[in-house]
């Protein structure tokens, strides 16, 4: 919401007013389609910036005060929300001063500045354009700095050359709904301690509300466009929720929850369970990185049945230093009460599939456990010892974890066979879920079969 009426206001009242930058991504507009090379296929998309904010925000060309402008893919379909792919970042080098958001652009903006309630337009070919167009991973999208000039500037290649690249199998495909999110980067929104600057009117940072979100029409061809309102300030992840029964149907059973990072960047972790009609679940989660330097290494989920039917997804990193970044899947592991999956860490793979800024990744298994409110858990990648948690759905209902033979009773059979699985390193017997056989696991088994069942 724009605050200028809300900060001359206070100003009137007290003499003095906090100037807060605040850049949004007012609009998504039209969109391009550069056509199929190999098995891929690659758009860009045509975005507005808005500046919500009290200041003018630099926009200046040759120079790292400026926004950067990220816009990637998404598809529903089958009760699960994917992210198909991403683009290299648009560094952006002008600004018009329009009235896109209905903000009311005063004076004071200038080429190399959007003025407060401002808006500035950067058509499909604009963000496309091969030469503006650097590194994703150059980008610290939690506080906005980035080398200038980025290593890709002036670089062309084929059609789909550092632009948004989906797998041409995805897209079109008429029994799915597309979505395409825009997200604005600007180091303008942090503050001399290194911390964002806050929105009065909500009390939040102000660039948690730099993704927004519109439907895309997709035919056979594979051209596309936008279409309907843009979901201002919401990254895509929502539209799971949004549009999970068909367009603009909500589907309500879509849990999403917004994880900080401890001052640092922003996560959300969503989570869909679908009753599969013969005593399994269906669990699906996603974890989206809004804009965290710190990326996410690890995904935990308590599980108290047997689980199968794992699916992971992830987007693939291309071109440049980019495609440098590892698109090894993450392999699931069930331990003794949870699945967990994790990427090889920072310090032994800087170029590891860590769930990146803009980008969200898929968890999914079958288990025979029940739906019950409990924790997953996030690992941060930069940092291993930092483990966030969202309050979602997991299965664990009325299960018993140290009834390894399964037959509703602890008893000696139980304590011979967490002894076979530990001798043998199987899985079911790593109780602590570190990945290791040791007195803890043989700790932790007794506790639970102390416990008893319940």
């Amino acid at each position: 919401m724009f605050r200028i009426s809300a900060i001359a206001a206070l100003a009137a009242s007290c003499g003095v007013a906090a100037a807060v930058p605040d850049v949004v991504c007012g609009t998504l507009d039209d969109v391009q389609h550069y056509g199929v090379v190999g098995d891929v296929r690659a758009y860009a998309v045509g975005t507005t910036a808005c500046n919500a904010g009290d200041v003018n925000l630099n926009w200046i060309d040759g120079s790292p005060n400026h926004p950067v402008i990220s816009c990637t893919i998404y598809k529903l379909k089958d009760g699960r929300l994917e992210q198909l792919g991403v683009t290299f970042v648009k560094h952006s080098f002008a600004s018009l001063q329009g009235n896109a958001c209905g903000f009311g652009c005063g004076s004071g903006g200038t080429f190399q500045a959007l003025g407060p309630g401002c808006s500035d337009p950067y058509g499909a070919g604009l963000n496309g354009g091969q030469t503006g167009l650097g590194p994703r991973s150059e980008i610290n999208a939690f506080n906005g700095q980035f080398v200038y000039p980025f290593t890709t500037i002036n670089q062309s290649g084929n059609a789909i050359f550092k632009r948004i690249q989906v797998p041409a199998a995805e897209m079109p495909d008429a029994a799915a709904q597309f979505f395409v999110e825009g997200q604005y980067t600007i180091k303008d929104e942090i503050q001399a301690n290194g911390q964002p600057y806050i929105d009065p009117s909500t009390g939040r940072p102000v660039n948690w509300n730099n993704a927004s979100y519109e439907r895309m029409n997709v035919q056979a061809s594979g051209t596309a466009s936008t279409t309907g309102a843009t979901f201002r300030g919401r990254p895509a992840i929502y539209a799971w929720q949004d549009h999970g029964n068909g367009t603009n149907n909500p589907d309500l059973s879509v849990e999403i929850v917004e994880v900080p990072v401890p001052d640092e960047g922003l996560l959300h972790v969503a989570c869909k369970v679908t009753d599969l009609g013969d005593g399994t679940w269906r669990y699906d989660y996603a974890v989206h990185n809004q804009n965290s330097d710190l990326n996410v290494g690890s995904f935990s989920v308590p599980n108290g049945g047997s689980a199968s039917d794992f699916y992971f997804n992830d987007i693939d990193h291309h071109d440049g230093p980019d495609s440098l970044i590892s698109g090894d899947d993450w392999a699931p592991v069930e331990g003794a009460g949870s699945v967990s999956w994790s990427c090889d860490s920072f310090i032994g793979n800087p170029n590891a599939n860590a769930i990146r800024w803009g980008t969200m990744y898929n968890f999914s298994f079958v288990s025979d456990a029940a739906p019950v409110d409990g924790e997953v858990t996030v690992g941060m990648w930069k940092l291993p010892g930092m483990q966030l948690t969202a309050n979602v759905q997991v299965p664990g209902a009325g299960v018993c974890i140290a009834d390894l033979t399964g037959d509703g009773m602890l008893d000696f059979f139980d304590v011979s066979a967490f002894l076979n699985a530990f001798n043998a390193q199987d899985p079911a017997a790593d109780f602590d879920d570190n990945g290791m056989y040791d007195f803890f696991d043989v700790s932790a088994f007794l506790n639970a079969f102390n416990a008893g069942c319940p």
